[in-house]
């Protein structure tokens, strides 16, 4: 049986998904394909942050507006698919460490625009209100706007929504694309698709494409860990960043510490050394809640970055409809739907792409 398709999307992540709804949003018909499950590779985190103010300096993240405005409507879309939040818009506290870290940071903060309401200077006395006995040196930053986010969750309730809309999503397949000039076969267990596109979205696997493999991606493993306080509730709302990020959800005793950066790794499996890693963090911003926290599971992934820390979206260069979507890194949240849209805009109205994620930035050197 042949499933004719306008795209063939390869990958079931943020990328994959927000690409397949942003074409589906101007009434293009794709089809995604994932290896493994929904949410099962860096896309499934089992905590993020939706920070607009990342780096030591906290600094604006780029068209972080657009961003955020993105990810909040698809996050409260795909809430409607799900019988639990994976969301809280709780805020984000981060804290100063030591004096270098705080000068550098207030030195942003003074020469950056941040629409109102979204980000604060605060002393480290007004630090110590927001969130007793935490470490802070010279004050830090607070973003009330901070939106923390149980990705996997997310991952699920967004393919449901789209599988809702009439998106097959197909999982556990690994097929090999066959070009055929004009139009690409894939054969699946029990159909075979006829696509006249596919895209790459496949997180780091984009790497060891042949299509693919003379982009300088930069491959960093990341384990997370999820803690349980030993006794009684965490006693704060919001979520923190620091060096590390402690990422606070729905239960009243548990939260997410990440993430490692891993450049060297011969595995993806979690393991002791990320998880001395994680503790040393955590120790490093809330001593005490280390001292009373238990590692109930930890979790790793990799996640594909490039030179310039931004995504990579185009088309490649010898072949007419063969693309990739990839290269989002830690900011895959904040991105991912506002550059779906981008993408899909390019291909029906021609736009140009912005020039620090077109993939020409690496093919016209």
């Amino acid at each position: 049986m042949i499933r004719k398709t306008d795209f063939c999307i390869l990958g079931g992540g943020i990328a994959g998904l927000s690409l397949a709804d942003a074409l589906l949003e101007h009434n293009i018909e794709s089809i995604v394909i994932d290896q493994n499950e929904i949410g099962s590779g860096a896309s499934g985190t089992p905590g993020g942050l939706v920070n607009p103010a990342t780096g030591r300096r906290a600094k604006k993240t780029w068209k972080a507006e657009e961003c955020f405005e993105s990810i909040l409507s698809n996050l409260e879309k795909a809430q409607a698919f799900s019988d639990s939040s994976f969301f809280y818009q709780n805020g984000l506290l981060r804290p100063a460490l030591f004096e270098k870290m705080a000068r550098k940071m207030k030195n942003q903060y003074d020469k950056t625009t941040w629409p109102e309401g979204w980000c604060e200077w605060k002393t480290d006395n007004e630090i110590q209100e927001i969130h007793p006995n935490i470490n802070c040196v010279d004050g830090g930053l607070w973003l009330p706007i901070g939106i923390t986010v149980d990705v996997g969750a997310y991952m699920k309730a967004y393919s449901r929504f789209l599988k809702s809309s009439g998106i097959d999503i197909y999982c556990g397949e690994k097929p090999y694309p066959i070009s055929k000039d004009d139009y690409w076969l894939l054969e699946l267990n029990e159909i075979t698709i006829h696509a006249d596109h596919l895209v790459y979205a496949t997180g780091h696997t984009v790497a060891t494409s042949p299509f693919w493999d003379w982009i300088p991606f930069n491959l960093i493993k990341g384990q997370v860990a999820k803690f349980q306080k030993e006794s009684g509730p965490l006693g704060f709302p919001h979520s923190i960043s620091s060096l590390g990020y402690i990422a606070r959800l729905g239960d009243e005793d548990t939260f997410i510490q990440g993430s490692t950066y891993e450049h060297d790794f011969s595995n993806l499996q979690p393991n002791d050394e990320g998880e001395a890693y994680l503790r040393k963090r955590l120790r490093r911003t809330l001593p005490q809640l280390e001292k009373e926290s238990t590692i109930v599971d930890q979790w790793a992934g990799v996640r594909t970055s490039t030179p310039n820390y931004k995504p990579i979206l185009g088309l490649h260069p010898a072949y007419t409809n063969l693309h990739v979507f990839a290269g989002l890194g830690s900011k895959g949240l904040l991105y991912g739907k506002f550059l779906a849209n981008h993408y899909a805009d390019h291909l029906t109205t021609g736009k140009s792409l912005y020039p620090e994620i077109d993939l020409n930035r690496y093919t016209l050197s």
